[in-house]
């Protein structure tokens, strides 16, 4: 099961605290969004693992409050430690998944990247990412696409395994597709920070 996957990938590794994709330029994306946008009262990350951003974008906006879950026990508990370290007082952290997603409240950004490739209930998980935003609020959310299935196919055995789903071809979306499911239009995120394709399959979602 990949869910199990990833927790074994935190719980048996020293693994690198990075954003697993995009990189460091993540960070600078997620800031010019809320620049252009405003600034969130707050934000709910989903899928965050290392949090890397979130991290960043804590100290930069010491005034935002981050709620950041992770299906992993091991790298919740780690990003804690590591925030009472630093003396973050603006980041909290919880253990859940996709699609049940048991957090209770609604944000101003609700923030999922690089993690619906790793949900079968594509769908529902759409749906509750969407249910969790505020009133003006906004959704960042990446999806799987036909791209992302033709990378995987080139890839070794290990990192196929993780994209499972993927390769199969069992959750792959369109932008139009998540525009109907959510009755909402979508918008590039990439076109609204001024990157480049790297970030094909992430759209903006109003509120």
């Amino acid at each position: 099961m990949v869910r199990d996957r990833w927790q074994r990938f935190y719980e048996e590794r020293d693994y690198d605290r990075c954003a697993y994709i995009g990189g460091e330029a993540m960070i600078e994306h997620a800031v010019t969004f809320v620049e252009r946008v405003g600034v969130p009262e707050t934000v709910l990350s989903v899928g965050c693992g290392p949090a890397v951003t979130e991290f960043a974008l804590a100290e930069r906006y010491p005034d935002t409050e981050f709620v950041c879950v992770d299906v992993s026990e091991r790298v919740i508990a780690d990003n804690r430690a590591l925030a009472r370290e630093a003396g973050i007082e603006n980041l909290t952290f919880a253990v859940a998944a996709l699609p049940d997603l048991a957090i209770d409240g609604r944000f101003g950004l609700v923030y999922c990247v690089a993690t619906l490739y790793f949900v079968a209930e594509i769908d529902a998980a759409l749906l509750a990412l969407s249910d969790r935003v505020a009133d003006g609020g906004h959704l960042i959310v990446s999806y799987p696409t036909t791209d992302l299935q033709s990378w995987v196919r080139e890839q070794d055995d290990e990192k196929r395994a993780f994209f499972e789903l993927v390769e199969a071809g069992a959750n792959l979306r369109t932008a139009a597709d998540v525009e109907t499911l959510l009755d909402a239009p979508v918008t590039a995120y990439g076109a609204l920070v001024d990157a480049d394709d790297a970030l094909d399959g992430t759209v903006v979602v109003d509120g």
